[in-house]
């Protein structure tokens, strides 16, 4: 009796590599029909909320907010890189606060101490917090950062039932946007490049347009020479017709770029 043949299973791969983010972004070129508008949306919207993404990422580092130099975060990559926060533990900071407070307090501007002049490479960067906002809540600072869903209540779409903050809502953005961050586990990413970045951003939405249609995902790319068409209108519905009317957070950042906006590291 003849033993059968074994085949290897090719087994596809879930999301883009490393390389791959690197030269979809580098390749891409935005839709010039669209220039006008994108660069309204980093005008009004992006910049001008730059200082409370940056609180955010703070207080997701366990940090005081408007106290570090991270607002220089990426348009100085390689010291972002290279340097590293001080372990803080925030209920043992003296200049902590709880987190259902508003976290917009300033403790004596003499008060300072080496962390407040670190810039971190394992803290969120404020513009990837910019463009989750943008994608989930339309730049509404009365939604969940998780999902869209309204801060009078807990969220009802995934993830649901949150966030986990100690009171019953409504809630702040903050609080929530914080909430939501840790626990994608944002936290603890040691190194925010641009593969890194993209690929979270992606994950908010999920890698079934590149897992299972083969094409480059709207919530990244749309508005650009990376994305034509296809589109999830519903959960599990896939249009192959339709096509995204939300500009891509790739795209915004890319357009950021070309602005001298930010820069993002590569590697």
């Amino acid at each position: 009796m003849k033993k059968k043949k074994s085949v290897a299973k090719i087994i596809k791969p879930s999301q883009p590599t490393d390389l791959e983010y690197i030269k979809l972004f580098n390749d891409c070129v935005i839709d010039k029909d669209y220039l006008g508008a994108i660069d309204k949306t980093i005008d009004d919207q992006i910049n001008p909320n730059k200082s409370k993404y940056t609180d955010i990422s703070d207080l997701v580092a366990g940090r005081n907010p408007s106290t570090t130099a991270n607002s220089f975060y990426g348009f100085a990559p390689g010291f972002a890189l290279n340097t590293r926060p001080l372990t803080t533990n925030f209920s043992n900071d003296p200049f902590s606060f709880p987190i259902n407070k508003s976290p917009f307090q300033f403790k004596n501007p003499f008060e300072t101490s080496i962390n407040d002049f670190i810039v971190a490479g394992n803290q969120i960067p404020w513009y990837f917090i910019a463009c989750a906002h943008y994608l989930e809540c339309s730049f509404s600072f009365k939604k969940h950062l998780h999902n869209g869903d309204p801060l009078t209540n807990y969220t009802v779409k995934v993830p649901a039932n949150r966030p986990k903050v100690g009171h019953p809502p409504p809630f702040t953005f903050e609080e929530s946007a914080v909430d939501a961050l840790k626990l994608m586990k944002f936290n603890e990413i040691s190194n925010w490049n641009l593969p890194t970045v993209l690929r979270k951003l992606e994950a908010y939405n999920g890698f079934g347009y590149f897992k299972y249609h083969q094409i480059n995902s709207p919530y990244l790319w749309s508005y650009s020479n990376q994305y034509s068409k296809g589109k999830y209108v519903s959960d599990g519905k896939f249009d192959s017709k339709a096509v995204s009317k939300q500009m891509g957070a790739a795209v915004i950042l890319k357009r950021m770029e070309e602005r001298t906006l930010i820069s993002i590291p590569r590697h």
